[in-house]
């Protein structure tokens, strides 16, 4: 499998604290990589190495399979685009200033690609309307094409959905999608809205205290976060019983949750609940979220 990043064994230290400890992560090219964990995790100390801003204490990373000491990996950045924390644009300029703006910095000969760009993020209609007075969702898009001039093989996101309303939400949803499926850009997101960012991500690194504790694909993760009929009864234990005789899969939650992993007859279940002491209280279909998973994996409030 081809990678845009690889990292084996990062470290990154701030005096006495440690940012990222023993860090590996490898994100395929063409992905849309989901990069998940609590404030303070590490993520941004990641991302800032990755795009040339810090040094890792020891360790090592390839990008675009360029060593990150070797003198080429200019040319690899060359091909990354990136919005972190927020887009970085000129807000007394217009759309379209600030993309030729962009590509002047850039060394862009050519600045055909800036009408383009204003069309496929939706803001070719702006005018000379200044970004400053752009909703939250446009500043984002322009963000993004921002980071698109230069044809990028490679984006980072970071938090690109934060705070906006539901419309934008999707607008950035749909624009990602379509850039990753059409242009074949590969995506690094950021996100604390784990449930949008399970709409469109193909992969996902989850980080805590700065170690990768585990990566997975899209597949993987839907296949851990299967349905189930979550059932609550009045003694788990006599249930257990029950479903273990069955050969059924199931895991506890508390004394009175459990799911189970099989189709039941509500009917069949009650009588044989019943016949061994036991109350059904409720019974309903029930899919695992990312957040749940996300609470399951590394413990503690949702927080990232």
């Amino acid at each position: 499998m081809e990678y845009v990043f690889k990292c084996s064994g990062i470290d990154k230290k701030y005096g006495t604290f440690q940012a990222l400890k023993d860090f590996n992560m490898e994100i395929p090219k063409g992905a849309i990589y989901g990069f998940v964990g609590k404030n303070g995790a590490g993520k941004t100390t990641l991302i800032r190495c990755l795009c040339g801003l810090q040094r890792p204490t020891g360790g090592s990373y390839e990008l675009m399979g360029i060593p990150f000491d070797d003198k080429r990996i200019t040319g690899a950045r060359e091909r990354m685009g990136a919005v972190v924390e927020a887009p970085a644009i000129y807000k007394d300029m217009s759309a379209k200033s600030n993309l030729i703006q962009q590509c002047l910095l850039l060394g862009l000969p050519d600045l055909s690609c800036v009408d383009e760009l204003l069309k496929l993020v939706g803001l070719a209609d702006t005018g000379r309307k200044k970004a400053g007075k752009f909703s939250l969702g446009m500043r984002q898009r322009l963000g993004i094409a921002i980071a698109l001039c230069g044809d990028p093989d490679f984006i980072i996101l970071d938090e690109p959905t934060n705070g906006l309303d539901p419309q934008g939400i999707i607008e950035i949803r749909e624009l990602i999608i379509k850039l990753n499926r059409e242009r074949g850009i590969t995506f690094l997101i950021s996100s604390h809205i784990l449930d949008e960012l399970a709409r469109m991500a193909t992969h996902y690194g989850f980080i805590d205290k700065g170690h990768m504790v585990r990566q997975m694909s899209g597949e993987e993760l839907r296949k851990e976060c299967r349905k189930s009929v979550r059932m609550k009864v009045s003694d788990t234990a006599i249930l257990a019983k029950i479903l273990d005789d069955k050969n059924i899969e199931y895991k506890i939650s508390d004394s009175n949750t459990a799911d189970v992993y099989a189709e039941l007859v509500f009917s069949e279940m009650a009588k044989e609940c019943d016949k061994a002491g036991c109350t059904i209280i409720n019974m309903e279909e029930h899919d695992e979220s990312l957040e749940a998973f996300y609470l399951s994996l590394l413990g503690g409030e949702v927080n990232v």
